[in-house]
């Protein structure tokens, strides 16, 4: 799954960019970009990172359902 579909996920269970951002250690505005499509290839690692920020919440959220 590509980082923006990731993002969309978190916003979408109310989480904020800048939160996103500041929990893998990007630039808000860096979030936002990848969000919106300016940014078609992210790097690996920011894909890696934005990725295991979505399965921890997701995990995080199936635990207390």
């Amino acid at each position: 799954m590509h980082p923006q579909k990731y993002i969309y996920a978190l916003l979408n269970n109310g989480f904020t960019e800048h939160w996103i951002a500041k929990k893998v250690k990007l630039a808000q505005s860096t979030i936002h970009r990848i969000k919106v499509g300016d940014v078609r290839s992210p790097r690996f690692d920011t894909v890696e990172k934005i990725k295991k920020l979505y399965e921890k919440q997701l995990e995080t959220s199936s635990s207390n359902a």
